[in-house]
């Protein structure tokens, strides 16, 4: 009986995490002067690997996103940021206003591009 308990709690666990709703935080950016998509890419990849490292539970992923229809300015692109919950979302702000690493990398972004516009998203699976 433990067995099927334990079988049971384990595919109903994985459907729980298969099928929760997340938050995507949306950003449109510029680059700039003197700066280039792979500045971006590697601070970005720097971001990623702080925030999964000082947020609980981790998860958070990112994509940089260029356009391929529409406005295809050189130097305009965006983020899609992908956070678990709306917890590891503010865990994640915190941490990078908080801690002097954090502080750095907010720095170094704001070297590197600029962000005319950011939105957070509650997304799920249709």
């Amino acid at each position: 009986m433990k067995k099927i308990i334990l079988l049971i709690s384990a595919v109903f666990g994985t459907w729980v995490a298969a099928n929760a709703d997340d938050y995507r935080s949306v950003y449109s950016c510029e680059l700039k002067k003197e700066k280039t998509m792979d500045d971006v890419r590697l601070h970005n990849s720097k971001w990623v690997t702080f925030v999964n490292n000082n947020v609980e539970g981790s998860g958070i992923t990112s994509h940089i996103i260029t356009g391929i229809m529409g406005d295809v300015t050189p130097g305009k692109f965006g983020f899609v940021d992908s956070y678990p919950s709306l917890q590891s979302w503010a865990a994640q702000q915190a941490v990078i206003e908080s801690t002097d690493e954090g502080k750095a990398l907010g720095k170094e972004m704001r070297e590197i591009l600029e962000c005319t516009e950011a939105r957070l998203y509650k997304a799920e699976k249709s």
